[in-house]
């Protein structure tokens, strides 16, 4: 039976074609796709979608016969691989270490909503419809575009959102060297009479919850009585 026979070790282990060649290929295939995504592609506004993976298949196909040149040996296919994995490697180290060619592999964020509305002209740079920004910001626990502070498309294609701060109160003034409520070192009867006022309303506001706890105390001491002279029990009244 062929499933059992022994393997052709030969055209297993002896290349079909140039070890070089096969590095070369991978090579130049590796660093012109990523010209072309670069240039192409851009950032998917965050997220992949049925094209991009539709693109890099249909993309992969194209390319694997240039890759192999039709080479069946397993040290071709481990130096094609060596390749790619070679040029990802060091356009990583250069990258980190030469500013500039990180700006040509890694764009800068750019700004899509700024103070609560969104940048238009960097929407339409990076291909962002109203709704991919919407169902952005609702991955970041944002229902309205109000709320963002700033939103930025990161090298990588994630959006990034910086929510407002919420409303706090406003700090208490600092008090005068003088003294409080002076001005120039008399009085200041205006502020003193909106300290009085504030003073008075906060005093009116306790007295009122202190008035509607008496008056729910009342109402359940009344039912108290009530309930206990249905039981033949009668209660002193002070």
């Amino acid at each position: 039976m062929p499933a059992f026979n022994s393997p052709d070790w030969a055209q297993v282990l002896i290349p079909d074609a140039a070890l070089a060649e096969s590095f070369l290929r991978g090579s130049v295939i590796y660093l012109s796709l990523i010209v072309l995504f670069r240039v192409a592609l851009k950032r998917q506004g965050g997220s992949i979608g049925l094209p991009d993976v539709m693109l890099v298949v249909l993309v992969s196909e194209c390319v694997s016969n240039v890759l192999s040149a039709n080479a069946n040996s397993v040290p071709n296919g481990l130096v094609t691989a060596s390749a790619l994995l070679f040029w990802n490697y060091v356009l990583d180290r250069l990258a980190g270490r030469w500013p500039r060619l990180r700006r040509l592999l890694e764009p800068e964020p750019v700004q899509i909503v700024k103070d609560g509305k969104p940048v238009r002209e960097n929407l339409d740079a990076e291909g962002i419809t109203g709704d991919e920004l919407s169902a952005q910001l609702r991955e970041n626990g944002v229902d309205d575009v109000t709320q963002v502070k700033s939103a930025f498309v990161e090298s990588e294609g994630c959006v990034s959102v910086i929510k407002k701060e919420e409303n706090s109160p406003a700090p208490a003034p600092e008090p005068s060297p003088r003294g409080c409520g002076t001005v120039d070192g008399a009085p200041n009867e205006e502020q003193l009479i909106r300290q009085f006022l504030a003073a008075a309303e906060e005093l009116r506001g306790v007295l009122e919850w202190h008035e509607l706890r008496a008056a729910k105390h009342q109402t359940a001491a009344r039912s108290v009585r009530a309930l206990l002279a249905e039981r033949g029990v009668r209660m002193p009244r002070k």
